[in-house]
């Protein structure tokens, strides 16, 4: 291990990001450490500093969120160590960063030390996930090959695909150039295999099981 690692923090509430800021500082193999408000500027110390190790970033940002900048810094510099440090701990945003490849998630609620330690373990090339983070994707996994035997036809997933982008059944009868009582079918199909009863309860379904990551 490095006798001395370089960090950026990206939150866009300052006074937490002080508090980070003050906290690592206290480890003894930190050493420089630059702060950013959003993902944007993160990408910018990113092409300033090439002797950054590890990135550590909240999810919700303006300009570019935690989830965008963690797959562009995974692409541009894989090199870099990445974890995310948030208070969303929804299934749908842990899958995300988990398919993302981080290195790491952290609930904000987690105390000092567990973050001091998941730095020190992300760093020496270790994952570190809080342990409800860990609970919470095992949950989704298990609920996903609960419901493996699900199949959808490669229309139906391109149907329910469009209903999660909010068409309406006559613009994705459009899109698809079928008619519209065929969409329908469709739609009745997907709600019967998925076992919803609402267009919204078969696109959380295709969410939860990992259909669409995007």
């Amino acid at each position: 291990m490095k006798s001395k690692f370089n960090l950026i923090i990206a939150d866009d509430h300052v006074m937490f990001l002080d508090g980070l800021h003050g906290i690592l500082s206290e480890l003894e193999n930190v050493g420089e450490i630059h702060l950013a408000t959003d993902g944007q500027q993160v990408l910018r110390l990113l092409n300033q500093f090439n002797n950054v190790d590890l990135v550590i970033s909240d999810i919700n940002m303006p300009k570019m969120d935690g989830i965008e900048l963690l797959s562009t810094v995974k692409k541009k510099y894989p090199e870099i160590k990445f974890f995310i440090l948030s208070m969303l701990d929804d299934v749908r945003t842990i899958n995300k960063v988990v398919q993302k490849q981080a290195d790491g998630y952290i609930l904000k609620f987690a105390d000092k030390e567990e973050l001091k330690k998941a730095v020190l373990e992300v760093l020496s090339g270790e994952q570190h996930y809080s342990q409800k983070v860990k609970e919470s994707y095992m949950q989704s996994v298990f609920e996903r090959k609960q419901n493996s035997h699900v199949e959808l036809s490669k229309r139906e997933k391109e149907v329910l695909k469009l209903l999660m982008e909010e068409l309406s059944s006559k613009e994705i009868s459009e899109k698809l150039f079928i008619s519209v009582n065929t969409v329908e079918t469709h739609r009745k199909n997907i709600l019967l295999k998925t076992g919803s009863k609402t267009t919204v309860g078969a696109v959380k379904f295709a969410i939860d099981n990992g259909y669409y990551s995007e």
